[in-house]
């Protein structure tokens, strides 16, 4: 599923739209919630601002929501939502039953996802001052914070340093550095695999060979089998970044989508261990949002 507008699905090489979603001029992102996708569809209100998204659950409405996250469980989406001054951060199932216990948040809070560790959130998203911070979601109790933190995945947290990450074992509390396996690029969203043991890690280079290129690294990091990287075949490859978005399949495939070489739009599968990319569908349709949710 792509966050076109309205989100599109690829399968079998062709494209049809998801039904029950409002099109037009509208900032469109997907996500997945355990195995059901989510699509949140924002109204623009001016030429750098949106409303609060529609969220929805398949065609189901959920509401709206300035942020929204999956549950740990996959049947629920943690989100922030309209309630006064601060914002009230509520757990909604997906099946339309009665949401959880309001908390006070901000709204500028931006939920990232819940694992058995806790729930991930973003403080002052998009400021300068923003912090990641793991939190218990039934006390608000701090679990770990830093100013960022790439991925909860398993039985470790994984944080972003001023060059290399360092790994935080939450069990044992015991930590170690991570080096990072190339020395360019600046790593962007990081992506656990549906069972938290491969972590994908792009590195995003804005002037690949000291040019005016961008390109796209893409690494896949196992923890668990002594921090070992692996690259992904035909790395590194030129992009434009507007649409590259990974999410992981359940039989283990990473999928990969964006714009190629400064004109190959496609969908892309891999699985680790091997030495070439399965391309799923080509010519894309438009989409602004760098998100994917690989189905099943």
């Amino acid at each position: 599923m792509l966050p076109a507008s309205p989100p599109v699905v690829v399968e079998n090489g062709g494209t049809h739209p998801v039904p029950g979603i409002p099109g037009g001029d509208r900032v469109t992102s997907v996500m997945r919630v355990g195995t059901t996708p989510v699509v949140l569809s924002a109204r623009r209100c001016g030429p750098s601002c949106v409303e609060p998204a529609e969220v929805y659950a398949g065609s189901r409405p959920l509401g709206r929501a300035h942020s929204a996250g999956p549950s740990a469980d996959g049947a629920a989406l943690w989100m922030i939502r309209d309630g006064g001054t601060p914002c009230l951060l509520q757990r909604v199932p997906l099946d339309g039953g009665p949401p959880g216990e309001a908390q006070p948040a901000s709204c500028q809070t931006a939920v990232r996802g819940e694992d058995r560790n806790g729930l991930l959130i973003t403080v002052d998203a998009g400021r300068p001052e923003a912090l990641d911070v793991l939190v218990d979601p039934g006390t608000g109790r701090t679990v770990r914070q830093f100013p960022r933190i790439a991925a909860v995945a398993g039985r470790y947290l994984l944080a972003l340093g001023l060059v290399d990450f360092t790994a935080h074992e939450l069990d044992t509390g015991r930590t170690r550095t991570v080096p990072r396996p190339v020395p360019n690029g600046r790593p962007g969203e990081v992506v656990p695999s549906r069972d938290g043991r491969l972590l994908a890690v792009p590195f995003e280079d804005l002037e690949w060979h000291a040019g005016s290129t961008r390109s796209l690294d893409l690494w896949v990091l196992d923890l668990d089998g002594g921090d070992r990287w692996t690259r992904a075949p035909s790395m590194p490859v030129a992009t434009d970044f507007t649409a590259d978005a990974l999410d992981w399949t359940a039989a283990g495939d990473l999928v990969l989508t964006g714009t190629f070489a400064g004109e190959t739009s496609l969908a892309a599968a891999w699985r680790p261990g091997t030495s070439q990319w399965h391309v799923i569908a080509t010519d894309l349709p438009p989409r602004a949002d760098r998100s994917v949710v690989a189905l099943p």
